[in-house]
């Protein structure tokens, strides 16, 4: 008797929708219009053809990434955040939590109508 079992499938399965890949330079470049351009997530998306939420994911990922930069270089030079490193994070901290009571205040009114009906 074998100690392991390989089974055999088709990869990727009929049916199966894999999603697309997109370069690092696409995802900086949208980052960008969102951060730099002030547009919301639902925007860039139609734009583009791509999810709301991918943007969003996108855009969340970027700031983790910006974050840990920033305190890998805080470190480095032995000391706290700048003032200006301060008010870029609670601008961009400021700016996503405004995206998400955008995005609350339409559910609301969406549920709301489908409550009325």
């Amino acid at each position: 008797m074998a100690d392991t079992v390989t089974v055999g499938r088709e990869w990727p399965r009929k049916g199966v929708w894999m999603g697309t890949v997109f370069s690092k330079e696409f995802k900086e470049q949208i980052v960008e219009l969102h951060r730099k351009g002030g547009r919301t997530f639902m925007d860039i998306g139609k734009e583009f053809n791509l999810s709301p939420t991918t943007v969003a994911n996108w855009v969340r990922a970027a700031d983790k990434r910006q974050a840990a930069q920033d305190r890998s270089t805080a470190a480095g030079q032995g000391g706290g955040e700048s003032d200006k490193q301060k008010v870029r994070r609670l601008e961009r901290e400021l700016a996503r939590k405004e995206e998400e009571l955008q995005i609350l205040g339409k559910a609301l009114a969406f549920f709301a109508r489908r409550a009325d009906q």
